[in-house]
């Protein structure tokens, strides 16, 4: 279960200066693309900071990979197939520059 219960993120990140801590939202997958809700990508969740993990195949001969952003970033990417209502994908495509920006939970 989520450190949150369920409220659409996993786990609070924050540094000693930091005020407030921000929640971060993490979805991982063997092969992309990831499934993603719709509402993390409108209004006050484009704020939100989503950790995409990439760990690769079971015989494990490629290391993981870690891609992050701020929805708002890739909101343009969503793609949601026409019979889905609520979930969406989130293509390796989209995420790719965001490799490894570990600074972006802090901002």
């Amino acid at each position: 279960m989520p450190l949150s219960g369920g409220k659409g993120y996993d786990m609070l990140v924050g540094s000693s200066e930091a005020e407030s801590l921000r929640k971060i939202q993490v979805k991982t997958k063997r092969t992309p693309p990831w499934y993603v809700k719709q509402a993390s990508f409108k209004g006050k969740s484009l704020n939100q900071v989503t950790v995409y993990v990439l760990i690769g195949p079971e015989n494990g001969n490629k290391p993981v990979r870690f891609f992050i952003a701020e929805n708002r970033l890739l909101a343009k990417h969503v793609h949601r197939p026409s019979r889905w209502k609520k979930n969406a994908l989130m293509p390796v495509k989209a995420v790719e520059k965001y490799e490894g920006r570990w600074d972006a939970l802090l901002k």
